[in-house]
């Protein structure tokens, strides 16, 4: 999970960095595209299956809503940026714990909404320096987040099939759904991109680090508590954070810092609350 969370970061980086290159919509397919290819070509190699319309409603549930997620992931990331997209982004566990506590009929402890208040309170404060430009971004981002709950939610679901095999059958449908998102500006798009080397590298990068963190991800969330993998996710916040500073030499405002921390330490501090209440308990932890 924490190589997935640095990977989540450095792709972050890339989209980030290619924003004014291409648009969002050609990176997100350039994501779905080039991380099938890897996964197919990993596939055949280890002899893993590739299904696609005989997959159980859990997968497609996983791939339709991680598709969703894509757009809101690769929006926020080329409008706002990496730190504060990233802590937005990383909303998903108190969305995963609101669904979890919908689909169960659970009532919900006081420590979730503790952590959903400072959430909102973090994304308030975040929003602050973007009133302008970073409106629209910020609320695309806490959808992308919903549906990355929704994503992982079934994810854990699918446990009895391989991560390669639930990977390849996400990035085919994100390739076909964002290319059909693509299609109607297509050609003014792709005329209004800028190419070089380092560009096409760094494209190339987005699909790559995107591969290995949602293989790394994907297997740690079939084998793995969920509870746990997404507090440990959470450290994709601070290896954003240190990229933002090592390439874009960037600082940070006061009311930043606040809602970086207001989203990250209440989640991180629930997340730890259940996992030591799951071991006091003897509970399973898969």
């Amino acid at each position: 999970m924490l190589l997935s969370a640095f990977c989540f970061a450095l792709m972050g980086a890339f989209t980030h960095g290619l924003s004014g290159a291409f648009d969002w919509r050609i990176i997100a397919f350039a994501r779905a595209s080039i991380n099938f290819i890897f996964v197919a070509a990993l596939a055949r190699s280890t002899g893993k299956p590739l299904i696609f319309f005989s997959a159980p409603a859990s997968l497609w549930n996983r791939s339709v809503a991680g598709t969703l997620s894509i757009f809101g992931t690769f929006y926020v990331f080329s409008k706002l940026p990496i730190p504060e997209a990233t802590s937005i982004l990383n909303t998903m566990p108190l969305w995963m714990a609101l669904l979890v506590a919908f689909v169960s009929k659970e009532t919900l402890p006081r420590s979730i909404w503790i952590a959903v208040v400072c959430g909102i309170a973090g994304v308030f404060f975040i929003q602050q320096p973007h009133f302008d430009s970073g409106n629209i971004a910020v609320l695309i981002g806490l959808s992308g987040a919903f549906f990355a709950s929704i994503a992982m939610y079934n994810l854990h679901r699918t446990k009895n099939i391989h991560p390669t095999t639930v990977v390849a059958h996400f990035t085919l449908v994100a390739s076909i759904i964002t290319f059909f998102v693509m299609l109607p500006k297509l050609g003014t798009l792709f005329n209004n991109a800028h190419y070089s080397p380092a560009i096409i590298i760094a494209l190339i990068g987005v699909g790559a680090s995107g591969t290995v963190a949602q293989l790394a991800m994907t297997r740690a969330y079939v084998t793995g508590n969920p509870t746990l993998n997404s507090s440990v996710g959470l450290a994709q916040v601070v290896f954003a954070t240190l990229i933002d500073i090592l390439l874009w030499n960037r600082s940070f405002d006061a009311g930043t810092v606040i809602g970086i921390v207001l989203i990250t330490v209440p989640t991180t501090l629930f997340m730890a609350r259940e996992q030591i209440r799951k071991i006091i308990n003897y509970e399973p932890t898969v």
